[in-house]
């Protein structure tokens, strides 16, 4: 038999797709974050990407791109709609099954969120990788060949454009008609804004649903449990925790109390960015 020191983790992981009820309380999720800029132009991207190349299943997220004089963000809107609620029930010493059920719908599922400091050229991302990271570096440059071909986005006319970036090939669709330098996620660097973003895979496809002028704050969580590391120091943690998941949820123990030494199944890993 087989003990395990994170089992609470793996109980609350299967709880939370389920409703809540009872009388039972946890502590409160701690909360803070910085404000950067308030949107003045939001683009909403319906997200299809593949998280495991191994199967091709396809799983469906709305991002959104918030736009500011100073800084934008790029993430899944429902990062923004969990971070409300935690920021609400913060204030609070416990929470339980009435806070829990209005949590735990509010599902993310692509955990990447993106800070660009638009007159330092510097973004900042946080991600998950068990726990939450947090690396800045300079805007990449992207080298794009601009096509002739043309297609309708949301009644915007857009061209063509392609790339390779950091292990994958990219056709994108951009439109002058909005001349912003931005995207989504890190792309960036046409003469418009880009609607539509495929790699040639078809693992990550990025296309404008909607635009709204509501401001936004433009925020980034700071609590000391995000680690603050570089790129290449994150990228090995991402691969590490994927490929021996165990290794991040702390050792197990049979019956007798001695560390059983194995190594878990590995996780699907499909990032965005292959290198």
């Amino acid at each position: 038999m087989k003990y395990y020191i994170s089992a609470f983790a793996c109980i609350f992981s299967i709880l939370i797709k389920s409703q809540f009820s009872g009388n039972f309380t946890l502590p409160a999720e701690k909360y803070s974050a910085e404000n950067y800029d308030k949107s003045i132009q939001n683009v909403y991207y319906q997200l299809s990407f593949v998280s495991d190349p191994r199967t091709n299943n396809k799983k469906e997220v709305i991002c959104v791109l918030q736009l500011g004089e100073k800084f934008s963000k790029f993430g899944e809107l429902n990062a923004i709609k969990l971070d409300s609620l935690t920021e609400k029930f913060s204030n609070q010493q416990n929470i339980g099954a009435k806070e829990m059920n209005l949590m735990s719908p509010v599902n993310t599922r692509w955990k990447p969120i993106l800070l660009r400091d638009i007159s330092k050229n510097i973004v900042t991302i946080q991600d998950k990788a068990k726990e939450s990271f947090q690396y800045s570096e300079n805007q990449p440059t992207i080298n794009w060949k601009l096509e002739k071909e043309t297609k309708q986005i949301l009644g915007y006319t857009c061209n063509k454009a392609t790339t390779e970036f950091r292990g994958r090939k990219f056709t994108a669709w951009y439109t002058k008609d909005i001349p912003i330098n931005n995207g989504p996620y890190i792309y960036n660097g046409l003469p418009g804004l880009i609607m539509e973003l495929e790699d040639k895979k078809e693992h990550y496809h990025f296309t404008a649903i909607a635009l709204d002028k509501k401001p936004i704050n433009i925020y980034l969580r700071n609590e000391d449990k995000i680690f603050k590391i570089s790129r290449e120091k994150y990228r090995e943690v991402q691969k590490a925790y994927h490929d021996n998941p165990n290794f991040y949820l702390g050792d197990s123990y049979d019956s007798g109390g001695n560390v059983i030494k194995e190594k878990a199944k590995a996780k699907p890993y499909n990032p965005i960015e292959l290198e």
